[in-house]
């Protein structure tokens, strides 16, 4: 899905309520250069409220983002619920910021990609470890878990027996305690 399907053309509508329905998959995060997102079945309703010189769209996003958990790697289908609004006016783009879009006098039509995108990330948390949130729903790979400790454990001993000042450290932190 490209950049073109998620566009509004707002020139000759009625003044009033109008919705537009868009759906987003993983191809919609390709198109963005660092998204980590593969996976996603999200649907948005966005409403448009026309009026004489404003508009605004209100957009009501659902769906699960496919993301991996911090700790254990293993993938899982976060859920993604929000409404959010837009207001869209006509004048200097500059002046724009994240609440009001300013666009060109004489546009017709409206790109949201990029807003789409942002609120969905947004949406997504700093910290993703399911298992504490629902421990019954989400359970955290312990194979992996193992792997991850084993190796852990045995690149802190080859740091220490490789560098002497680890080792010295290691002797003052333990008398502090």
């Amino acid at each position: 899905m490209g950049k073109k399907e998620y566009i509004i053309q707002f020139s000759g509508l009625s003044i009033g309520n109008h919705e537009f329905e868009f759906k987003i998959t993983g191809t919609f995060f390709e198109q963005f250069e660092d998204s980590e997102i593969e996976r996603a079945d999200i649907a948005v309703k966005a409403t448009l409220v026309k009026q004489n010189y404003l508009m605004q769209l209100l957009f009501d996003i659902e769906g699960t983002v496919g993301i991996a958990c911090d700790r254990c790697l293993k993938d899982f289908d976060f859920p993604v619920e929000m409404t959010e609004k837009l207001v869209v006016k006509h004048g200097n783009p500059d002046e724009s910021n994240d609440e009001i879009l300013v666009i060109p006098e004489g546009a017709s039509e409206i790109q949201l990609s990029q807003y789409l995108y942002e609120y969905i990330m947004v949406s997504i948390p700093a910290r993703r470890v399911p298992c504490e949130i629902d421990e019954e729903q989400f359970k955290c790979d312990t194979e992996t878990l193992q792997r991850l400790n084993q190796i852990s454990t045995s690149e802190e001993r080859s740091d220490e027996e490789l560098n002497p000042l680890w080792v010295q450290l290691n002797k003052l932190k333990d008398n502090k305690n």
